[in-house]
């Protein structure tokens, strides 16, 4: 699997190396052809020179000599299983000495992605572990890694190996765009990366991530081809496989395409059918499939999805039909008309569109009522924008209530205080008065203790002596 670049360390000089690597060669072809190496020799003697001799050496040279060698290697897949790796790093070691080792690389990874007939049972481990080393090897921004990558992923699609799959996804989900990004594709080539990766997902049991792909690979298209047949092809793929997959709810990269817009000519039918999955109910739908069976659109592709598609339809419905209560309590006689179902399966079509993301919300069995806190519109035009302007004058008038509640709350808490602080200081007031004509009384009490009594005093008799 890609991970942080490698270094291949492999002693020996080019000449050296590809004479070897040909005597290899020549051992696995045994007399089926003429010997490899006596066809590049006459090349490699002028190289040995210039090797001796510290040269710089002949780019052009070497390129002759790696396209024999490339050529040749097709019989590697045929190596004893425990030579195939070590032949291939060599080879790729040499590769790398060209002056374009794109040019190499992408024809070394299209025999990796053939099956290797030596070892039937470990061949796409060991083509993943060599393209794996490949294109670690290659630095971050260098395109020939787009040549490994395609490589890598056709090897997983072919061999279905859900474990490889499940290792490599993590790098499409967050290091893809950087790889696209760094390597500078042109618009075709983004695609057919893209699609491969449908495909491996496909064989792999994820689709979500199939359709995340083949939605991606819809944008590739440029507006002025939107009507191709190739675009036209792409854009039915995708839709049909939007439609029918059980978790996708989100047509809007869809409606967004060129591709697709252009189906409004070319398959109205399909086009209408989309277009009662992105705004319309249960009810426009049942009437579509009444006039235009599904099996006479786009070839009987949808007609295996019918109940999976009625199921989805049922769960959007309710989603529109919570989006659109403007007292955000649902009862279950409307849930069940709106979805044609029983009454007793009401909570069970409530806690499935829950379960997709759609609603959320809270079930009153003993209200028998479905009490919505956030539904997911479908489409959001004039009509939505008029239905969250009258949802946020409501919210301003109740919060303007709530503002005057907490503003006469306030102004009686303030002036309570106030009263509150005013009685206080009569209170203390009056208690110092109160000592205060106590200290005067004792006081007035201690000076009449004091002062000398009013009352007369007996006087002492006068004694006169005769």
């Amino acid at each position: 699997m890609p991970a942080p670049s490698t270094t291949l360390l492999i002693e020996g000089s080019f000449s050296e190396l590809a004479d070897e690597f040909a005597q290899y060669i020549d051992a696995l072809r045994k007399s089926d052809a003429s010997p490899l190496q006596a066809e590049i020799s006459p090349l490699l003697d002028p190289l040995r020179q210039q090797e001796q001799s510290d040269a710089e050496p002949d780019r052009k040279q070497r390129d002759e000599i790696l396209k024999k060698l490339v050529s040749a290697a097709t019989v590697l897949n045929s190596a004893p299983e425990s030579e195939i790796i070590s032949a291939y790093n060599l080879l790729v070691h040499l590769v790398h000495h060209a002056s374009e080792p794109d040019m190499f690389l992408s024809r070394i990874c299209s025999y990796l992605a053939k099956p290797i007939s030596s070892s039937p049972q470990f061949g796409p481990s060991l083509a993943i572990s060599i393209l794996s080393t490949i294109f670690n090897t290659l630095p971050a921004t260098d395109s020939s890694r787009y040549h490994v990558l395609l490589a890598i992923v056709a090897v997983i699609r072919q061999s279905a190996q859900g474990v490889a799959f499940e290792a490599l996804k993590p790098q499409l989900t967050a290091q893809l765009p950087t790889w696209l990004a760094a390597w500078d594709l042109d618009e075709e080539d983004v695609q057919r990366l893209h699609l491969a990766i449908v495909d491996a997902a496909q064989a792999a049991g994820d689709q979500e991530l199939a359709q995340t792909h083949v939605v991606q690979a819809l944008q590739t298209i440029p507006a002025a081809d939107a009507a191709s047949k190739e675009a036209r092809d792409l854009a039915v793929r995708a839709l049909t496989s939007a439609l029918s997959h059980p978790a996708v709810f989100d047509f809007t990269p869809l409606t967004a395409s060129d591709a697709v817009q252009a189906l409004r000519s070319s398959d109205p039918t399909l086009f209408e059918l989309l277009e009662i999955f992105t705004a319309d109910t249960l009810d426009a739908y049942e009437a579509f499939v009444a006039a235009t069976p599904l099996a006479t659109i786009s070839g009987g592709a949808l007609a295996p999805a019918a109940d999976a598609l009625q199921n989805k339809m049922r769960l959007l419905t309710l989603a529109s039909l919570a989006a659109s209560t403007p007292s955000r309590s649902l009862p279950y006689a409307a849930i069940a008309s709106a979805l044609r179902v029983p009454a007793a399966d009401v909570e069970k079509w409530v806690i499935d569109t829950i379960r997709a993301g759609l609603v959320e919300g809270k079930l009153s069995q003993l209200r028998s009522e479905f009490l919505v806190h956030r539904a997911t519109y479908r489409v959001f035009g004039e009509k939505q924008w008029a239905e969250v302007q009258g949802r946020l004058m409501v919210w301003r008038r109740s919060l303007e209530n709530v503002l005057g509640v907490v503003r006469s709350e306030r102004e009686r808490f303030v002036r309570e205080g106030i009263q509150a602080a005013q009685a206080a200081e009569e209170a203390a007031q009056g208690k110092a008065d109160k000592k205060s004509g106590d200290r005067r009384q004792r006081r007035d009490n201690t000076q009449a203790a004091a002062a000398p009594s009013a009352q007369p005093q007996p006087q002492p008799a006068e004694v006169t002596a005769e």
